[in-house]
């Protein structure tokens, strides 16, 4: 077998799954991000929508190509960003949270699928992670789609240190022997591909892709079943004829201290303690300067944080509270000894 070659063949399954043409596989999710900004055509100084309630990857892929993150405020009920701010900027990075298929809009668009297997839409890409947590894992890796061809040469040339790649997986080799040749014909470039042996694993995971997504699903609706008519947990709004892939099960409690004590007495229960939401980008301690870009903060906290910048985010992050789905046995002792925790609070 050719080197690449488990690659290559990776790369068309997975674009056919998803339904796109063209497919990029890189080392992680947060590097095809920043393949998708380059090949769009954002230039350092440009602004860049996206939300603060999410894994602080995206900002960091936005900063990494000289940008400025421009945070947008999410809905109170699916948590995710529904609009953006007239005029400017034209470059959004929307971000499924927690698996919910997140709304898409016109304008330069990459859409954050980390959490999803989502099929590709109307963005100009889509961008999804294999690390470890993810519904499709190879322990690392991230996977790049896109309908234009032009903008597929163009990310992968950037994953590939800046060479033509004339459309294939890997630098041809070949056409690099004579001293003459010209290797490097992009800038900004970096070395984010993937390697053959993660491709072969990724192979082997998406061919019960579809069974990995079921369960997903299942785990999901078993939390779903058992907060329902707890009057002090609001789960995650799944709007109608939108797709939750099930990555994560969240609710939001009725007060920070609630949620709190809900991780505590989930350990109790001798149950896997949930996960609290990511502290907002703008509240992690690199970076609390970034602020936003087109709104002042009304105030500081005692932290130091920025506050009054995205405020439906800052009023839901201390109260999120996220179950895992990833192994069904897991799930349902978590469900059995959340049901004992819901009805000893009521």
């Amino acid at each position: 077998m050719k080197p690449g070659q488990h690659v290559a063949d990776f790369e068309a399954s997975f674009a056919s799954y998803v339904g796109a043409r063209h497919c990029i596989a890189a080392s992680n999710g947060t590097v095809t991000l920043q393949a998708a900004l380059i090949a769009l055509g954002v230039k350092p100084g440009d602004r860049v929508a996206l939300p603060p309630l999410t894994m602080a990857a995206t900002s960091i892929a936005v900063l990494n190509v000289g940008a400025v993150p421009v945070f947008v405020d999410v809905g109170k009920r699916a948590w995710l960003m529904n609009s953006l701010p007239p005029g400017e900027p034209r470059f959004a990075v929307p971000v499924s949270l927690y698996g919910l298929h997140a709304p898409l809009y016109g304008g330069a668009v990459v859409d954050d699928a980390a959490q999803t297997l989502r099929k590709h839409g109307p963005a100009d890409f889509t961008s999804y992670s294999l690390q470890h947590s993810k519904i499709l894992q190879t322990g690392e890796g991230g996977m790049l789609v896109t309908d234009d061809e032009s903008l597929a040469e163009a990310a992968r040339s950037y994953l590939s240190l800046g060479y033509a790649m004339g459309g294939k997986a890997r630098i041809d080799k070949a056409a690099i022997k004579s001293p003459d040749a010209v290797r490097h014909v992009r800038w900004p470039a970096i070395n984010g591909r993937m390697a053959d042996c993660t491709a072969a694993l990724g192979l082997e995971r998406l061919a019960h892709a579809d069974r990995l997504l079921a369960d997903r699903r299942e785990a999901w609706q078993r939390y779903a079943r058992t907060v329902e008519g707890c009057a002090w947990l609001t789960p995650q709004h799944v709007p109608e004829g939108r797709q939750h892939d099930g990555w994560a099960y969240a609710v939001a409690c009725d007060t920070p201290a609630r949620a709190k004590w809900l991780q505590a007495e989930m350990v109790a229960e001798g149950a896997e303690m949930p996960y609290g939401a990511w502290r907002l980008t703008y509240h992690e301690p690199p970076f609390r300067e970034i602020g936003n870009a087109l709104t002042e903060p009304d105030e500081w906290d005692a932290e130091g944080n920025p506050v009054g910048l995205c405020v439906n985010a800052e009023s839901l992050q201390p109260r999120i509270v996220a179950f895992q789905t990833n192994d069904r046995i897991t799930a349902d002792r978590n469900a059995r000894a959340l049901r004992r925790v819901i009805a000893r609070a009521t």
